[in-house]
C-alpha cells in the first residue's frame, strides 16, 4: 500500500492540488455572490397605514448605502386612458402657498440605509397626476379599477447609471369604497443596464 502511494506520489499531489484549487474557487464564488448580494441596491415601495386610497405610499431604502432620490414617476391606467408624469416636486393644494424651505417642496434628497420616506397618500398621488396632466380626477375615479404604477429613480454610490424600483397597485371600487392592493408581492428592482438606460428616455419624455 505504502509502495503504491510512494510510486504515485506525484499524481496524488497533483490531484490534491487541483482539489484545493477547486475548493478555493467554490469558496470565492460563494463569497462574491454574498458580497454582491449585500452591495446590490434595493428600494421597497409599499402601501402603509390602510388599504384605501387614504393609505400612505412608503419608499424604503434597504440598500447597504444611502441613495439619492432623483425622481418619482407615477403612471395611471384606467380603461383605455393612461396618464403619466413626474411628481418629484410637491404641488401645493388650492389656497396654499409654496413652503419657503426647498427641502420641503420636493421628494429629491438623500435617503439613508434602513430609512423610509412617505410620498403621501395614494389619493394625493392620483389627484396630483390628474392635475399635472390636465385631467379631471372625478372623471377618472368614476371608472374602476385604477392601476397606479410608481417608479423611483435614484443615484447609488457604487453604480454609474441611475438605479430604480417599480411597483404597481390596483384600486378597485368595492361596496361603496376604494380597495387598494399591490399587484405583485414585492418591488421590481430596475438593475439591468438595458432597463436603466430606458429610464433616461422615460425621464426626458415626462419631465
Amino acid at each position: 500500500m505504502f509502495e503504491l502511494i510512494s510510486a504515485n506520489s506525484d499524481l496524488l499531489n497533483l490531484i490534491a492540488n487541483w482539489a484545493m484549487v477547486l475548493i478555493w474557487v467554490v469558496y470565492l464564488q460563494v463569497f462574491l455572490r454574498s458580497f454582491r448580494r449585500q452591495t446590490l441596491p434595493k428600494i421597497v415601495i409599499n402601501r402603509a397605514a390602510g388599504s384605501s386610497l387614504d393609505a400612505a405610499c412608503f419608499v424604503s431604502n434597504m440598500s447597504s448605502d444611502a441613495i439619492y432620490v432623483e425622481s418619482v414617476l407615477v403612471e395611471l391606467e384606467c380603461g383605455e386612458k393612461r396618464l403619466a408624469t413626474a411628481v418629484t416636486d410637491f404641488e401645493p393644494c388650492d389656497g396654499e402657498s409654496d413652503n419657503p424651505d426647498p427641502k420641503l417642496r420636493t421628494y429629491q434628497g438623500t435617503l439613508p440605509p434602513s430609512h423610509y420616506t412617505s410620498l403621501g397618500t395614494f389619493e394625493y398621488l392620483i389627484t396630483s397626476v390628474c392635475r399635472r396632466t390636465g385631467h379631471d380626477v372625478d372623471v377618472l375615479k368614476s371608472s374602476s379599477p385604477i392601476l397606479v404604477e410608481i417608479t423611483i429613480l435614484a443615484d447609488y454610490a457604487s453604480e454609474n447609471l441611475l438605479i430604480g424600483a417599480r411597483r404597481e397597485f390596483r384600486a378597485t371600487w368595492v361596496d361603496g369604497h376604494w380597495k387598494l392592493k399591490a399587484e405583485t408581492p414585492d418591488t421590481h428592482q430596475i438593475r439591468s443596464p438595458r432597463e436603466r438606460r430606458r429610464i433616461y428616455s422615460m425621464l426626458a419624455d415626462l419631465e
